[in-house]
């Protein structure tokens, strides 16, 4: 779904926006994810598949705009295709996540305790293939996890190719591909219990998208949401933060890019529909804590600066669980997904410091996406 650029006091959100499409799978989609650029979506679901789909132009053979599948004409001849499908799993697949597209074109995949790694193969002058059968072969299998592992994303660029997964065991690990001629080697870099058993392990997490940050991920779990943050003095990752207790288990968290800030933003949804941003600002550790945490004076590498909670807002979503909330690329806007099939999206007035549903995408049980538009007060600053 792309959302259009915001021309006067309302959201601009259009019906002809929405393209709706059979996802071809046999079970249910337990996860979407877009790649860097957003012009590739991976999908996985119950029936162990994993389905690539290309956002390109689509064309009949008069040379005009094909219909999409759900009838109508794609906006700009523009519309999501399936590209390739391969059994990712012998159980059903559970995530999914892309690696930045400089590292080539890599997918990881869970499905119980086991972890894999998928690359796409780009065709040689002896062996010429469409795009639509392109092979993805799995490139490492990771089975380190004694229970089932619930989350899993690649890390920001600027760190290099490291893959973190959290599990049911309470246990983070972090993978690196130190060869990057040679991917079918993720060692086991590091590795820590960060939650309990008895609290249910870890069942989300999202890393600090900003190069100016050392390598700091967010873990939800069914109590509440720790930040931790790797020190290279100390060779491992401590625990830099953790937020007040939540009444219902963490269903999902969110950093949000920081573009022009100075503090941060970070969302997380629970059981039960609470949907809370928490700000974050940057401090100062004393030269106590700076020797505990193996600090060598390295600015923006060993972890000198520390984060303290400022504010925590609840937004009032709509009733029901919210299962997902993921930002844009600016870190401005907040979408959340839950029951009821409604997708609100979120804005912060700079002003207040408050924050306003502005749009809601409805769908129907005909399958039909409506686009609902909340008005903004005149004085609200985004």
């Amino acid at each position: 779904m792309a959302m259009a650029a915001s021309t006067t006091e309302k959201s601009v959100l259009t019906e002809s926006s929405t393209e709706i499409f059979s996802s071809r799978h046999l079970d249910y989609v337990h996860h979407v994810a877009f790649d860097c650029y957003g012009r590739r979506m991976a999908t996985c679901s119950g029936d162990r598949f994993v389905r690539i789909w290309d956002y390109v132009l689509v064309k009949d053979e008069d040379g005009g705009n094909e219909p999409s599948s759900s009838g109508s004409t794609p906006q700009n001849g523009l519309s999501w295709q399936l590209s390739t499908e391969f059994q990712a799993h012998r159980g059903s697949v559970t995530k999914v996540a892309w690696c930045h597209s400089e590292f080539g074109t890599l997918v990881a995949t869970c499905s119980n305790s086991d972890v894999k790694i998928w690359e796409e193969q780009t065709p040689t002058h002896s062996h010429q293939y469409s795009s639509k059968k392109a092979p993805w072969g799995v490139k490492a299998h990771l089975t380190e996890a004694r229970r089932h592992v619930t989350a899993l994303e690649f890390c920001p660029r600027s760190f290099g190719l490291q893959l973190a997964t959290g599990s049911a065991d309470g246990v983070c690990r972090m993978y690196e591909a130190v060869d990057l001629m040679n991917l079918s080697q993720w060692p086991l870099q590091a590795s820590w219990t960060a939650v309990s058993t008895e609290g249910g392990g870890i069942t989300c997490l999202s890393w600090c998208p900003s190069r100016f940050e050392p390598q700091t991920l967010a873990l939800g779990s069914n109590t509440h949401v720790s930040l931790w943050r790797y020190h290279s003095a100390s060779r491992q990752y401590v625990s830099l933060l953790q937020f007040p207790k939540h009444p219902g288990s963490v269903l999902d968290v969110s950093w949000a890019p920081n573009v022009g800030r100075r503090f941060h933003w970070i969302a997380s949804c629970e059981n039960g529909g609470a949907l809370r941003v928490y700000q974050l600002s940057r401090g100062s550790l004393s030269s106590v804590d700076a020797n505990d945490s193996g600090s060598t004076g390295d600015e923006g590498n060993t972890g000198d600066t520390a984060l303290e909670l400022k504010s925590t807002h609840v937004l009032p979503c709509r009733e029901g669980s919210t299962w997902k909330c993921e930002w844009n690329v600016t870190g401005t806007v907040l979408a959340t997904s839950g029951d009821g099939g409604v997708v609100q999206l979120w804005k912060c007035d700079t002003a207040s410091g408050g924050w306003k549903c502005v749009s809601q995408i409805h769908g129907d049980s005909m399958g039909n996406g409506n686009t609902s538009k909340i008005d903004e007060p005149s004085n609200m600053q985004l």
